[in-house]
C-alpha cells in the first residue's frame, strides 16, 4: 500500500488486497476514461444510458476483486445478477459513479461496498467501503473499524493520508431533481437551508459527499414525483456511502430510517437517500414525517 503514513487502519485482508489492487489500476480507469467518453447504446440493468467507461471500469473492477482469496460474490451496477466466486465476502459495486460528468470533464468515482453476508444484505453487515474519487488528485477513502481514511495517490502509490470527520455546523445542501417534484415538506425545507447554507451540486454523487466530508451540512437524492424510489441504488451506492458516513461521524436516511437499517429487496433496489450531519437528518425526518401525516 505504498510508504508510511499518518493513518494506516487494521483492516481484513480481503480488504487489504482489494484496497492494493484498486489503487494499482487506478492508471487504467484514468485512461479509460480518457478515450471512452461515449455512449454504449444500452442502459444497465436499474435502466440507466450505459456509456462505454461504465462497461469497461466494471470489468477493470471485477478484475481486482477476482484476483483475491476470500471474496465469495461480485455485484455490479452494470451487471444484471450475482456472480459467483466462490467462498467468503461480498463485493457490490458503483464501477463508475457519475459517469454523466465524463461529458464536463469533472469529478467521478468508484464505490465499492465489503459486506459480510450474501447478498442482498442490509448496510450492517458491511465490514468496510472505499470509494475512489478522481479528482485533480486522485484519493480513496476507507471507511472501517469506524473510522474514514483519505489516502492521497500518485504513480500507484499511498503518498499521505488524513483521518476525515464531517464538521457539525456551517456547510452546504443540495437536493436532486427539481422542486416541482419534490413533496411540499422537502419544498419547505429547501427554502430553509437555502437561507443557511451554500447550495452546492455536481451531478455526481461521490463529488456531492466530498463536498459534504469536507465543508458539513446535507445533501439528498430524494423520493421524486417522477421518481417515487429515489436514484440512487441500496447495495452498491447508498449502503456504502451511508456506511462512510457514519464512520466520518455522520448520518444516513431514507427520510424515515437509517440507511444501514433497511432490509434490501433486491440487487438493483433505488431507494431515497441523504446524507449529511445527524442534527440536519433529525431535522429533515421531523419534517418529512408532515408528508406522510398529511
Amino acid at each position: 500500500m505504498g510508504p508510511p503514513t499518518d493513518h494506516r487502519q487494521d483492516t481484513r485482508p480481503e480488504v487489504t488486497g482489494l484496497i492494493e489492487a484498486l489503487i494499482e489500476s487506478i492508471p487504467e480507469i484514468k485512461s479509460v476514461l480518457a478515450a471512452e467518453r461515449g455512449a454504449s447504446g444500452k442502459v444497465n440493468p436499474s435502466g440507466d444510458t450505459q456509456r462505454v467507461a461504465d462497461e469497461q471500469i466494471d470489468e477493470i473492477v471485477f478484475d481486482c476483486v477476482n484476483s483475491l482469496d476470500g471474496i465469495g460474490q461480485y455485484v455490479s451496477e452494470e451487471r444484471e445478477g450475482i456472480t459467483d466466486l466462490g467462498s467468503g465476502l461480498s463485493v457490490a459495486t458503483d464501477p463508475l459513479d457519475g459517469s454523466s460528468n465524463i461529458k464536463t470533464n469533472t469529478t467521478v468515482g468508484t464505490i465499492i461496498g465489503v459486506y459480510d453476508a450474501e447478498l442482498p444484505a442490509r448496510g450492517r453487515e458491511l465490514v468496510a467501503s472505499l470509494c475512489l474519487v478522481l479528482g485533480p488528485v486522485p484519493t480513496l477513502g476507507v471507511a472501517a473499524d469506524d473510522e474514514l481514511i483519505e489516502y492521497t495517490i500518485q504513480d500507484g502509490a499511498i503518498v499521505g493520508s488524513r483521518a476525515v470527520r464531517l464538521p457539525e455546523s456551517g456547510g452546504i445542501w443540495s437536493f436532486s431533481g427539481q422542486p416541482t417534484e419534490w413533496t411540499p415538506a422537502l419544498r419547505s425545507y429547501e427554502e430553509t437551508l437555502g437561507q443557511q447554507y451554500a447550495h452546492r451540486y455536481t451531478g455526481a454523487m461521490i463529488a456531492d459527499v466530498w463536498l459534504l466530508l469536507a465543508f458539513g451540512g446535507l445533501v439528498g437524492y430524494p423520493e421524486r414525483s417522477t421518481k417515487p424510489d429515489g436514484v440512487l441504488r441500496l447495495l452498491y451506492e447508498s449502503n456504502p456511502v451511508a456506511y462512510a458516513l457514519e464512520c466520518a461521524g455522520g448520518a444516513a436516511s431514507t427520510g424515515s430510517q437509517p440507511i444501514l437499517d433497511v432490509e434490501p429487496e433486491g440487487l438493483h433496489q433505488r431507494i431515497p437517500t441523504f446524507f449529511g450531519t445527524q442534527s440536519l437528518i433529525d431535522e429533515l425526518e421531523t419534517r418529512l414525517d408532515s408528508d406522510i401525516e398529511a
